[in-house]
């Protein structure tokens, strides 16, 4: 039989968390304890206020983004939270809540913020970290990052990268803005994580949100059928 081997934590009498008692961790916020989680190490001063932002700027963000519509559909049709919550997250992807994993691999790259651009518009790609359906000029969620990350000393080189992106892609092409999955590229990339991660920040982030839209679903009492049009053949 196989035996699982583990360096995130502990059960037992000496239970802990990524080498840290299980009884100190209690004790920390809970933002600290997932940053320690995540990358073996607890947060500076500074490096946790950054999170704590970074955790809420995705907590939620309305009802009509994929997640939340899904999550609100499969728990209209009588389902636990369990598999509500999980449908939500399923519908994450690489066009809504996945992107930070692309953008932090960009960031993390040697390729420069020229070379970014230029690869992309010759293959007719999206650039992730640019542009919002939302926002038009400004992300407010990216504007509060950036003025925290510079607030706090934690502006490096792959925050200015991505800016240097949006400046470039501005240039050649049109003027989008840095979204709050570019925002958060940057500086978590400046702070050492690995752009795994990327996803499951996220997923960690937004879980709360979902979990309230479908308490919220909850008391509705007929399930969502919603309308459609055909554009197939008529017999």
């Amino acid at each position: 039989m196989t035996e699982w081997k583990t360096s995130v934590s502990s059960s037992g009498e000496d239970a802990n968390v990524r080498g840290e008692s299980i009884k100190e961790v209690m004790d920390m916020d809970f933002s600290d304890a997932i940053f320690l989680t995540l990358k073996s190490e607890i947060p500076g001063e500074e490096e946790s206020e950054m999170f704590k932002t970074i955790l809420s700027s995705c907590i939620d963000h309305g009802v009509g983004n994929p997640s939340t519509v899904a999550a609100r559909t499969v728990q209209s049709g009588g389902n636990d939270m369990n598999v509500s919550v999980a449908a939500g997250i399923s519908a994450l992807g690489d066009k809504h809540g996945g992107a930070i994993e692309g953008v932090m691999r960009l960031l993390q790259s040697k390729n420069s913020a020229e070379e970014i651009v230029e690869e992309k518009l010759l293959k007719d790609k999206k650039i992730p970290g640019l542009g919002h359906k939302v926002y038009d000029e400004k992300d407010p969620r990216t504007e509060k990052i950036f003025k925290k990350a510079e607030e706090l000393g934690l502006e490096g080189e792959c925050t200015e990268k991505m800016k240097a992106v949006q400046r470039v892609f501005s240039d050649r092409k049109v003027s989008l803005p840095i979204n709050v999955d570019g925002a958060i590229a940057g500086v978590m990339s400046d702070l050492g994580w690995d752009h795994r991660l990327g996803k499951g920040l996220f997923i960690i982030a937004r879980t709360p949100g979902l979990v309230a839209h479908v308490q919220e679903e909850m008391d509705k009492e007929d399930f969502r059928r919603e309308s459609g049009e055909y554009t197939g053949d008529q017999p």
